[in-house]
């Protein structure tokens, strides 16, 4: 197996709630563990408070080389305050929504947060706040959030002409977290159970806050990470988003322990994906409805064929945006006008890419 390979199964096996500590212990007790490349690839994926965390859960900090334990111990401090920050961010906005009638409902890492999932609000990394809005009420909150000290970020022209699922972001110097108001989750996908409607109608109140079903937290939180960010199209997993699909599934088996989410899941095709590559290394979900990916097993154990097959991707995706932008260009007066105006920056963008 590739060193990634490696050190992909032994941070799933900290953040696994199936495997026993003194499996654990013992993997982590060897001379040859490689805490570096755990390191790398957790601050890539954005799970370090969240292995420091589990490893405190389970009682072996002591396993920690002392210096990566201050390290680690650190970071998820840090973390932890920002997140306090972030609920009175969250309570504030869900208070001010609630007191002018806009529909809403607040997605992902704010609402596992404001549901109280975690054990410690630490374990989760957020960067921005989602909030889902009645398409008729938009305007109406971004106006709000502008009349409370946030402004939005400067856009490119392509805002004007392409429609992106959420608002331009919006921050503030008063308060930690900048905030997206989404018009939809998806740019392009389209799933009923996820629709704007379904989503808000579904909505319950943790905490005061509204926030979605478990069911709809489950799948947006993987659709978001397979759709939205790519992970379908690359073969890629995520250890925040199985992170939280595992923390979700327990909840939702705690609460109705003869309920098969993930049977219920996985006739969709990219949350059986999503199953199908996490179960190359957790047996927390594996079952009958969701085998392990061979494919996603095998790239990982290439990593050089795994590279070009993702720049071959890349490139594709890249060629398709710029058809799409011709044929805009082509078809739209004031499209090729702002094109031309802005042509510096588009060109540099370009070479970036390739």
């Amino acid at each position: 197996m590739s060193k990634r390979f490696t050190t992909y199964q032994i941070i799933a096996d900290i953040l696994s709630f199936t495997t026993s500590n003194t499996s654990l212990e013992a993997t982590l007790s060897a001379a040859d563990v490689d805490w570096d490349a755990i390191v790398v690839h957790g601050s890539r994926q954005l799970v370090i408070p969240t292995l420091y965390c589990r490893l405190k859960q389970r009682q072996l900090l002591h396993l920690l080389p002392e210096d990566l334990d201050l390290y680690l111990h650190d970071i998820t401090s840090q973390n932890r305050k920002r997140n306090k920050a972030i609920l009175e961010e969250v309570t504030m906005l869900s208070t001010l929504f609630k007191k002018h009638h806009i529909e809403h409902v607040f997605l992902k890492g704010a609402a596992l947060l404001a549901s109280g999932y975690y054990e410690d609000i630490a374990e989760r990394m957020i960067g921005d706040i989602d909030i889902l809005v009645a398409t008729k009420q938009l305007d109406k909150a971004f106006e709000l959030l502008q009349q409370h000290s946030f402004k939005p970020i400067a856009v490119t022209f392509g805002d004007k002409y392409f429609e992106h699922k959420h608002l331009p972001r919006m921050t503030t110097n008063k308060f930690i977290a900048a905030i997206e108001l989404h018009r939809k989750l998806f740019v392009t996908y389209t799933k009923k159970e996820l629709s704007n409607a379904l989503v808000l109608n579904n909505k319950r109140i943790q905490n005061d806050v509204f926030v979605p079903s478990t069911q709809n937290l489950i799948e947006h939180n993987i659709l978001n990470h397979e759709i939205n960010d790519d992970g379908y199209r690359y073969h890629r997993m995520n250890f925040r988003t199985v992170y939280d699909t595992l923390i979700l599934h327990k909840n939702t088996f705690l609460a109705q322990p003869s309920r098969h989410i993930i049977k219920e899941l996985c006739f969709n095709k990219y949350v059986c994906n999503h199953f199908r590559k996490t179960n190359v290394f957790f047996n927390d979900l594996k079952n009958e409805y969701s085998k392990q990916d061979k494919f996603f097993t095998f790239w990982l154990t290439n990593p050089k064929l795994s590279y070009w097959k993702d720049i071959s991707i890349k490139r594709i995706v890249i060629i398709k945006i710029l058809a799409n932008r011709l044929i805009k260009s082509l078809s739209n007066t004031d499209y090729r006008h702002d094109l031309w105006n802005d042509r510096k920056r588009v060109i540099e963008n370009f070479k970036a890419k390739f």
